[in-house]
């Protein structure tokens, strides 16, 4: 089953940005010169000023990070939050205000946001680990300035592109404003369109200000959220910090990917990893977003000798056992945290997965357990296929120990382009150590340590329903 694997935020690049676009252009306020003093000040952009703006995402995207400040209205009240931004990825993480005065940290990604309580970390540009919530950008959020908040990270993250832009295009759309000082800087404003990548068109490209100085480097962006002021980010250039600990957490995808192909060891590992768990049993923990600001916690075992799945999942409405086997899945409510054994022998709610409704029973926990029964295979794959078809997309090193981030098609996996994939793999040595699948609410996690695990004695009338 398939059917709750969300679009990886990357792969539905093009629907995020139609919905800053929409998001941006639902205030009603395109132009962002009104005022008749302004308007009469403008003018038509020189050529070099028009090649200048058409380099800027390109700068952007090689430039460094940089620490940024986001003033916009929001509730009736001016929002302040601090952050730091890195082009790259892209990535914003921020502190912004939390409910009843107080502070919370955040971090976005196109597509996703993820939420944490306010930590001391923040001050030095490092992350907490745990304690991250996830939700979808431009539809998720329970603070009024959360929704301003999406539009005004989503505009600033189409400030970075891998290619520059068409300076005759600016030329054309592009007005010079007026000149003025930022942070003791001398800079020029002005007014643009957003410029994002997408193949469809737009009856009205919604516009924005942006204050460079003479080398090209952006100072001040400035766009309309709604309300009666423009929201601003100023770019705090002269602010020093160590940018190492900048990383988007787990939910939101982990580290930055650089998709490549695989070499003959490293294929001929992944050729073999299903069929090692042949005859294997592990312990797993995951962690799995199932709705916006809400993650289930789950922990139990996979038997790939008897292919059963058995899990206590941990959700909003409290704790269930799942056992998952290639014919169907059973569930039922649970007191703890604690998985009986023997199991209990009635009080299932069982489903064969040739039901005709089966959809409505599988969410993200189930399909990723499903994903697990089937790291498992007979025999190995091909070398020489996987080569073709498996992608590395990082490698990472911690206690002495690399783990390779790859990529891979199981049979059934729909078509993607690599770094594209809605599955994951992380090879430590040469054994399966977590699986990762892409959500619509983030990244859920599946890690392995392999255990000779009790085999689980099934109650006779679940087993046959689920096999």
């Amino acid at each position: 089953m398939r059917g709750s694997v969300g679009a990886p935020p990357w792969k539905s690049a093009l629907m995020w940005v139609m919905a800053v676009i929409i998001a941006i252009g639902a205030v009603g306020w395109f132009a962002v010169s009104c005022g008749a003093d302004r308007a009469g000040a403008e003018r038509p952009v020189t050529e070099e000023e028009a090649a200048e703006l058409a380099a800027l995402r390109y700068r952007n995207h090689t430039s460094g990070p940089v620490a940024v400040r986001m003033v916009f209205p929001a509730g009736g009240e001016e929002v302040v939050v601090d952050g730091f931004l890195d082009w790259g990825r892209p990535l914003l993480y921020a502190r912004m205000p939390g409910a009843e005065g107080g502070q919370r940290l955040v971090q976005a990604v196109p597509g996703l946001v993820a939420t944490h309580a306010d930590d001391e970390a923040f001050d030095g540009a490092r992350v907490p680990d745990s304690g991250w919530t996830s939700r979808q950008m431009l539809v998720g959020g329970s603070e009024p300035a959360d929704s301003v908040f999406d539009v005004l990270a989503s505009s600033l993250f189409t400030l970075t592109a891998e290619s520059g832009d068409d300076p005759a295009y600016l030329a054309e759309h592009a007005m010079w404003r007026e000149d003025g000082v930022i942070d003791g800087e001398p800079v020029d404003t002005f007014r643009a369109p957003i410029m994002v990548e997408s193949s469809e068109e737009t009856s009205a490209s919604p516009e924005a200000l942006y204050s460079l100085d003479d080398q090209g480097d952006i100072w001040r962006f400035q766009v309309n959220v709604g309300g009666s002021e423009l929201a601003t980010v100023d770019f705090l250039r002269k602010v020093d910090f160590d940018a190492s600990g900048l990383r988007p957490v787990d939910l939101l995808g982990g580290p930055a990917v650089s998709p490549a192909a695989v070499d003959g060891d490293l294929a001929r590992t992944i050729a073999q990893v299903r069929s090692a768990n042949w005859a294997e049993s592990a312990v797993v923990e995951m962690t799995v977003p199932v709705a916006d600001g809400q993650v289930a916690r789950v922990h139990g075992s996979v038997d790939w000798r008897t292919m059963t799945a058995y899990l206590n999942v941990e959700e909003a409405e409290g704790h269930r056992l799942l056992l998952a086997r290639p014919g169907g899945m059973a569930s039922i409510g649970a007191d703890s945290s604690e998985l009986p054994d023997p199991l209990p022998a009635e009080g299932w709610e069982a489903h064969a997965l040739d039901e005709e409704d089966i959809a409505e029973y599988f969410g993200p926990v189930e399909t990723l357990a499903y994903r697990l029964l089937e790291m498992s295979a007979e025999e190995a794959a091909d070398a020489d296929e996987v080569a073709e078809q498996a992608s590395q997309l990082r490698v990472d090193e911690a206690g002495g120990e690399r783990t390779h981030v790859v990529e891979f098609p199981v049979a059934g996996d729909a078509e993607a382009a690599s770094g594209e994939s809605a599955f994951r793999y992380h090879i430590t040595g040469e054994r399966l150590s977590e699986v990762e699948m892409m959500t619509s609410f983030g990244v859920a996690s599946a890690e392995l340590e392999y255990e000779d695990y009790p085999m689980v004695a099934i109650p006779w009338a679940v087993s046959d329903v689920i096999g």
